[in-house]
C-alpha cells in the first residue's frame, strides 16, 4: 500500500530469484496461501530448533530434549514419532546441537533473536536462531540447519540479512564484528561469513535497489523445472501443470530439497 513500507524478508527474495511465478503467488495475487505440507524433514527439524531454543535459554540439555520429546508425541507429528527414523535422526541432531553447546564460549546468549529493522522505505524481516556475545566487540549470529543439502549463496544471503537486522536490534557499535555461521547439525558443516559494518552497509544498498526492482516488475515469468512437483502453488499455475515428471526415483530427494528452500528460509 502506498506510503507503508516494503517488507522484505528471506524467504520472500528467494521466491522472487527462484522463481517470480510463485513470488507473484505468495506475495502479490492476494490469493489464499496453500495449506502447508508437513513432512517427517520438516517436522524432525521443528523440534530440533524447538529444543535447541530452551537449550539456549537454560544451558541445560535437558530442557531442550524433554521439548523435543513432547513435540514429536504430539499427534500430528506421527510421521516422525516414537519408533520412526526420523525420531531417532531428530534426537541425533539434538545430541550434536548440545555439543555446539557446549563449544560456544560466550559472555551472554540469546535464543531466537530478531523481528524487523526499518531503512529508507523497506522493513527488513528475519529471525536468528542464537546470538552470542563473544567480546566487547565481537559477535556471532547462527541459524541452525537440519538438512541434507548446502543452499550455499542461499544461505550467504540469509546470514547477511540475519546480520542487518541483528546489528541494528542490538545496535552493535560501528567497530563490532559479527561471525555468521549456518551450523548445520546433521551434517556437522559450519558456513562461516565474517561481517563488519561495511558489509551491513552494502547490504542495506542492495535491499533497497532489489526491493526497487521487485516493486517494478510486472511479468513475473515463472521458471518450470523438477521442483515445480513440490510447490505448493502447482495446481494454480500453468507453467507446473506442463513440467512433466518421469520416474520416482528422485521424488524424496526432490521434497526434502524443495523443503529445505522454504523451511531454512523462514519468515
Amino acid at each position: 500500500m502506498e506510503g507503508e513500507p516494503f517488507k522484505l524478508s528471506h524467504s520472500k527474495i528467494e521466491s522472487f530469484l527462484r522463481c517470480q511465478r510463485q513470488y507473484w503467488f505468495k506475495y502479490v495475487s492476494g490469493e489464499r496461501w496453500p495449506a502447508q505440507r508437513d513432512t517427517p524433514a520438516g517436522i524432525a527439524g521443528t523440534g530440533v530448533h524447538r529444543a535447541m531454543q530452551k537449550l539456549c535459554v537454560t544451558g541445560n540439555p535437558a530442557d531442550g530434549e524433554a521439548e523435543l520429546d513432547a513435540y514429536l508425541r504430539m499427534p500430528k507429528h506421527a510421521a516422525a514419532g516414537p519408533g520412526t527414523e526420523w525420531h531417532r535422526l531428530a534426537f541425533e541432531w539434538y545430541a550434536a546441537g548440545v555439543e555446539a553447546h557446549r563449544s560456544i564460549e560466550a559472555e551472554q546468549s540469546w535464543a531466537e533473536q530478531g523481528n524487523s529493522v526499518k531503512f529508507a522505505d523497506i522493513s527488513l524481516y528475519g529471525g536468528a536462531d542464537r546470538v552470542d556475545r563473544l567480546g566487547p566487540d565481537r559477535w556471532q549470529v547462527i541459524d541452525w540447519k537440519t538438512g541434507r543439502f548446502d543452499l550455499g549463496p542461499a544461505e550467504d544471503r540469509q546470514l547477511d540479512i540475519l546480520h542487518v537486522v541483528v546489528r541494528g536490534l542490538k545496535k552493535l557499535p560501528a567497530e563490532a564484528t559479527v561471525r555468521a555461521v549456518a551450523w548445520n547439525l546433521r551434517t556437522g558443516e559450519q558456513r562461516v561469513r565474517e561481517l563488519t559494518r561495511d558489509d551491513a552497509v552494502n547490504q542495506v544498498a542492495y535491499l533497497a535497489r532489489l526491493a526497487k526492482r521487485m516493486l517494478a516488475e510486472r511479468e513475473f515469468a515463472p521458471s518450470p523445472g523438477p521442483l515445480c512437483g513440490f510447490c505448493d502453488w502447482q495446481d494454480r499455475c500453468d507453467a507446473a501443470a506442463a513440467v512433466e515428471v518421469e520416474g520416482l526415483d528422485w521424488v524424496d530427494e526432490g521434497l526434502e530439497l524443495a523443503e529445505a528452500w522454504e523451511f531454512e528460509a523462514g519468515e
